[in-house]
């Protein structure tokens, strides 16, 4: 039995390895950002281009339907509206369930392992993913569950491809790194 539970926490530790690896990895993605710094300076020949017309078509065309509905103000309050939605709602390619609040997601779709950040609590990713999962009939296994104050590691089974779903999650600080995937356990 305790050689079953050293590799278990050799997985776990592994595992982990792997999360803070690719939070590390995801750390170095704002370098991007300072890229966009020099930008500010094209910008001066944006106002020259006034990329606004597009903008104002875009709202154009959304407001052509609604004129024979509604009057013009209203016509500009739904534009801004559905434009302002689509921006917070994103999709991601994985079969797993995410919570709200999903940063650096990283992953390559369908059942493959995926890695994001977010800023809930890890109480709150564990208290999540418990009901969603039991909500689609996976039970949890209570003895290769692991939490600490920084950490935490659960295992489910009943997936449809009949695999082991392992959630591991570490605070980062700022945020929280998770990492789903499925193993054969």
């Amino acid at each position: 039995m305790k050689s079953g539970k050293r590799q278990w926490m050799t997985i776990l530790a592994l595992g982990l390895t792997l999360v803070l690896l690719v939070a590390c990895g995801a750390k170095e993605t704002p370098a991007p950002p300072p890229t966009k710094a020099p930008t500010p300076t094209p910008v001066v020949s944006q106002p020259e281009a006034t990329p606004t017309p597009a903008p104002a078509v875009e709202a154009t065309p959304t407001e052509a339907p609604a004129a024979t509905e509604a009057p013009a103000a209203t016509e500009a309050a739904a534009p801004s509206e559905a434009t302002a939605a689509p921006e917070k709602e994103v999709s991601y390619d994985t079969v797993f369930p995410l919570p709200d609040d999903v940063q650096n997601f990283m992953g390559e779709g369908g059942e493959s392992q995926i890695n994001f950040q977010t800023s809930l609590t890890l109480e709150e990713i564990i208290e999540f993913y418990r009901q969603v999962l039991t909500e689609k009939g996976l039970t949890e296994r209570a003895d290769h569950t692991a939490i600490s104050d920084t950490t935490f590691s659960m295992v489910f089974d009943g997936w449809p491809n009949g695999k082991a779903l392992v959630i591991q999650g570490v605070d980062l600080g700022a945020n929280r790194n998770v990492n789903i995937r499925f193993e054969d356990i």
